[in-house]
């Protein structure tokens, strides 16, 4: 539940952030190049599905583990998992975030003829596979229902700008069919994903591998099969966190 919390603030402040790099370069108009449609359907319909599957099926330890080692309970106890450190770093990874999905396409395209609608499509694609992206390498447990939540979001985000750029009477007619068909559309994609995800991949890494939490030793150990066979829990627990 802390770590959703946390995902929701993220989720929805990246893509505010990106509007607000636009506003900056606009001169503080009212007019936005994403469509009031994918505004509204990225709460809706983009991400809200995977956050929800997530939330309900995902967990850290099994039952078995929990009820046999309590102690694993502490860091909620401590508000290891929820606190203002985390909150401040979840911000400062949205705002990489979109600086990641805003100024790549925008720098890739400011010489170019390519209109602002066609960017706002290129920007809602970015931030929506980052933010599920993010999700996807923070889920614990996956299974057949996780995988059609996540990639299937995607797949929805791009159904959807597909059809409101079909209609004729939208703003942004056409716009993602002008930029979809070239290489450098695929390509700052591609760069905004890596980009953007550096950080957070940096630091679940260097966290997991240099100072892993209680659940995370109890996790790796789960998945070793040697946890069930250990005598001494809070012995063991505090001896290979000291490791």
């Amino acid at each position: 539940m802390a770590y959703m919390i946390l995902y929701n603030f993220y989720r929805n402040a990246t893509f505010v952030f990106v509007l607000f790099w636009y506003v900056l370069y606009t001169g503080f108009t009212l007019t936005t190049a994403i469509t009031e449609w994918s505004s509204v359907l990225y709460s809706v319909i983009y991400t809200a599905v995977p956050t929800i599957v997530v939330a309900i099926l995902d967990k850290d330890l099994s039952r078995r583990t929990l009820l046999k080692y309590p102690q694993l309970y502490g860091p909620g106890q401590r508000d290891e998992n929820y606190n203002l450190r985390l909150f401040i770093f979840i911000m400062i990874d949205s705002v990489w975030q979109s600086l990641a999905c805003f100024f790549i396409p925008y720098l890739a395209y400011r010489k170019s003829i390519i209109d602002g609608s066609s960017l706002g499509d290129l920007w809602t694609l970015s931030v929506v596979i980052l933010v599920n992206i993010h999700l996807a390498m923070d889920v614990i447990r996956w299974n057949w229902i996780t995988h059609a939540a996540i990639w299937g979001s995607i797949a929805a985000t791009w159904i959807c700008v597909m059809i409101i750029d079909s209609i004729p009477i939208m703003p942004g007619f056409w716009a993602i069919y002008k930029v979809m068909g070239t290489g450098l559309f695929w390509a700052l994609l591609l760069a905004v994903t890596v980009v953007g995800m550096i950080p957070h991949f940096a630091a679940k890494a260097f966290s997991e591998y240099f100072i892993p939490s209680d659940i995370q030793i109890a996790r790796e150990m789960e998945k070793s099969q040697d946890f069930h066979d250990v005598t001494h829990p809070e012995v063991q627990m505090s001896t290979v966190s000291r490791a």
